[in-house]
């Protein structure tokens, strides 16, 4: 309209260059004081959600004015580049073409064919719907484009979020204690008054559920108790003594290697054995019977994960066990259990585990005694009351107490934190997309009023133009989900195989995430579609034809 009245392309070009100018003037500094105000906030909250953790520290938060400057260049550099290469176009294109928007569509009528199912299926709202896409590739792209990046990267920082809290889980909520007592000793008598200590402290605090033990080092036959497996195993270990051991092994010391297997024997303190038998369902317990934990999760090259156990002994039967002295011991094995006691929920070792009552005659009471693991419903309260026992008794000066407990909160608080910050990303993106897709959508939705105007002209109804429009969001939508959701699921992989280095839980798909997307996706199309279609429904459409006609 500007050149067909006379105006040259310079000044198109200082025209479209002054409006960005404006819109930089109002965007710019409002965009950095609303980024000022939001990392205001997000400080102000990770200085109460850390307190604990930043042990008096607080974060205060400035504003650079490097960031500042680099924020006004890349900003301006945007805006320049969206005004002048529109602009140069324009000034290629005659008044009549651009006005009647004769470039606006290049498409070859054979590329603008659709199927016989479409029309079956939706109709010739269902037809003319998929012929726009298809003609108006560009300003789809654009929206497409926007949505995938918008679901990849919600599904992909949601499944980090997912992997974050289930190592914590891992490592704190499966641990069956929140606190743990212990002592570091070098001797037989060290060990004997940590026992005393403990059995102190037991009685002091009447603590109900707490464990400790008695840990002994054993070997057991392979050829008269291993199955297949747990001969691999003592094959596999004996391998690792010949390279890493600490001399030369011959091959007779490995051939005997080889034909035992490591069991470690754990003698817990008395009460927590029966109650650990009771939660097995044994009824005859005695010193002179033993629980077998030896199942061991094992993942092989493509993933699949089975558990397999180490010895054939069956529920009844008898197993010799060669003690770390050399003296040879035969206990009776009532139970074989994937379940651990208490500070062992988590433990594994290459031969598994046998464990027995501290007066077993497999248990030699010099050797190490483990922390006492303690599960307390106050337990912010009992770490005190230790603390303060240790500070007044010289005899409890050495000890140290650990509250898993709080060790945990911490570390969700940590996630919670990093949520915090993933999340305001993720919605920063979103909102862009969000703009961009309302901006692109509505524009276009304008822009095809004549043709939307013609459409009725010839006789199509409201309900079958309604029926054109949702179709077209549905295939916004489609698409935009199938590529988006195969991307966000390829980055969990990827995130999972990082993490799977360290602790292995095994791939999830982040269904949770991928539902939200779906439903995030027609909820924005869906609605931004209303809207302009509100605004074409009120227009005439005999004015509306009229309309830039020449």
């Amino acid at each position: 309209m500007m050149s067909s009245v006379g105006a040259t392309s310079k000044q198109i070009k200082k025209s479209v260059l002054f409006e960005g100018l404006i819109i930089g003037l109002i965007g710019i500094p409002t965009g950095i004081l609303l980024g000022a105000v939001a990392i205001t906030v997000l400080v102000w909250l990770l200085n109460i959600l850390a307190v604990d953790i930043l042990e008096g520290i607080k974060f205060v938060y400035g504003l650079p004015v490097q960031v500042v400057i680099l924020t006004v260049v890349m900003s301006a550099i945007t805006i320049y580049l969206s005004c002048i290469i529109p602009a140069r176009k324009a000034s290629k294109i005659s008044p009549i073409d651009a006005i009647r928007g004769n470039n606006d569509v290049k498409i070859k009528a054979k590329k603008l064919k659709t199927s016989k199912l479409t029309k079956k299926l939706f109709g010739m709202g269902g037809v003319i719907a998929s012929k726009n896409l298809k003609r108006s590739k560009k300003k789809y792209r654009t929206t497409v484009i926007s949505l995938v990046v918008s679901i990849s990267i919600f599904i992909a920082l949601s499944s980090f979020l997912g992997y974050g809290k289930k190592m914590t889980g891992v490592y704190y909520t499966d641990l069956g204690y929140n606190i743990s007592v212990s002592f570091l000793s070098s001797n037989a008598n060290e060990e004997k008054n940590k026992v005393e200590i403990y059995n102190d402290i037991i009685k002091n605090y009447s603590l109900t559920d707490y464990s400790y033990s008695y840990s002994n080092g054993g070997t057991v036959d392979v050829s008269k108790y291993c199955t297949e497996y747990g001969k691999f195993l003592a094959e596999s270990e004996a391998e690792m003594s010949s390279k890493y051991g600490s001399h030369v092994i011959s091959n007779d010391e490995y051939e005997v290697l080889k034909n035992q297997i490591s069991l470690q024997v754990i003698g817990l303190e008395k009460n927590s054995f029966e109650r650990f038998a009771k939660l097995l369902g044994i009824k005859d317990i005695s010193n002179d019977i033993g629980i077998i934990a030896d199942d061991r999760m094992e993942i092989d090259s493509e993933g699949v994960r089975s558990f397999k156990t180490i010895y054939n002994v069956k529920e009844g039967e008898s197993i010799e066990v060669k003690l770390s002295d050399d003296r040879s011991k035969s206990i009776k094995i009532v139970k074989r259990t994937d379940k651990r006691p208490m500070g062992y929920e988590n433990s594994y070792a290459t031969g598994g585990y046998l464990f027995v009552s501290e007066d077993s005659n497999l248990i030699d009471k010099a050797t190490y005694v483990t922390p006492l693991y303690i599960n307390s419903d106050k337990a912010i309260e009992l770490e005190t009351k230790l603390n303060d026992l240790k500070r007044t008794d010289t005899k409890y000066s050495s000890m140290q107490v650990s509250n898993v407990e709080s060790y945990k909160k911490q570390e969700e608080r940590m996630i919670l934190i990093i949520s915090i910050f993933l999340y305001g990303f993720i919605i920063v993106i979103t909102l862009i997309g969000v703009t961009n897709i309302f901006n692109t959508i509505t524009t276009n939705m304008i822009l095809r009023s004549k043709e939307f105007a013609m459409l009725k002209s010839v006789g199509m109804t409201g309900k079958e133009f309604n029926r054109m429009i949702r179709l077209e969001s549905i295939l916004y939508g489609l698409k935009s989900l199938f590529i988006g959701i195969p991307i966000g699921v390829g980055i969990s992989y990827a995130i999972y195989k990082a993490i799977a280095q360290s602790t292995d839980f095994g791939f999830i798909i982040p269904w949770q995430a991928i539902i939200i997307s779906i439903v995030f996706v027609f909820i924005i199309v869906g609605l931004t579609m209303k809207y302009s279609l509100n605004k074409i429904n009120k227009q005439n459409i005999v004015e509306t034809i009229r309309n830039d006609n020449i």
